[in-house]
């Protein structure tokens, strides 16, 4: 299984040096085009970053029962939106049934 990561140029770039397969996208607004052309059961996880999930979230929730592909969201280069620690959150109260990183 591999990795992959969907974001802007930069983002991508690093990801890229590390074997993770990467799908660079110019604009957020592209990203369901390659959402399209990828073979989801090809990756274990999937990063993506913020903005490209503001765009993506209908389609990344259809896969969210799945067990593969695992989708993390991580800030852009930009910074953070808090959407990628609100979907951990709910990643791993999802996991173990209680919030024990997150308490508020």
């Amino acid at each position: 299984m591999k990795i992959a990561m969907i974001g802007g140029k930069t983002s991508t770039a690093g990801f890229g040096a590390l074997g993770v397969k990467t799908f660079p996208v110019a604009v957020p607004s592209e990203a369901p085009d390659v959402w399209k052309t990828m073979d989801l059961a090809e990756f274990a996880v999937i990063f993506m970053t913020e903005p490209i999930y503001e765009v993506l979230a209908d389609a990344v929730a259809e896969v969210r029962g799945e067990t593969i592909p695992v989708v993390a969201v991580i800030p852009a280069v930009v910074g953070s939106q808090g959407i990628g620690m609100k979907e951990m959150k709910t990643l791993v109260e999802r996991a173990i049934g209680v919030d024990v990183i997150f308490r508020e």
